[in-house]
């Protein structure tokens, strides 16, 4: 599709910060109108052990700046 063919939008899309169940930040996202489910890094589902590590190494670096 080109951009010549395709349709001018009729309103600028919605930037929405998300938030997950507990309260926490979960990301940015655009506003489709339709509930999606987002989550923090604690509740995400699909974390790997190189995930969980980093995140570790992570918190523990923001732990001595703080």
């Amino acid at each position: 599709m080109s951009d010549i063919d395709r349709s001018t939008l009729l309103r600028a899309p919605i930037l929405v910060a998300r938030k997950c169940s507990c309260g926490d930040w979960a990301g940015f996202g655009f506003g489709k109108g339709v509930q999606e489910s987002w989550w923090c890094w604690t509740h995400y589902p699909y974390k790997t052990s190189g995930r969980l590590e980093a995140a570790e190494i992570a918190e523990a670096l923001s732990r001595k700046v703080a």
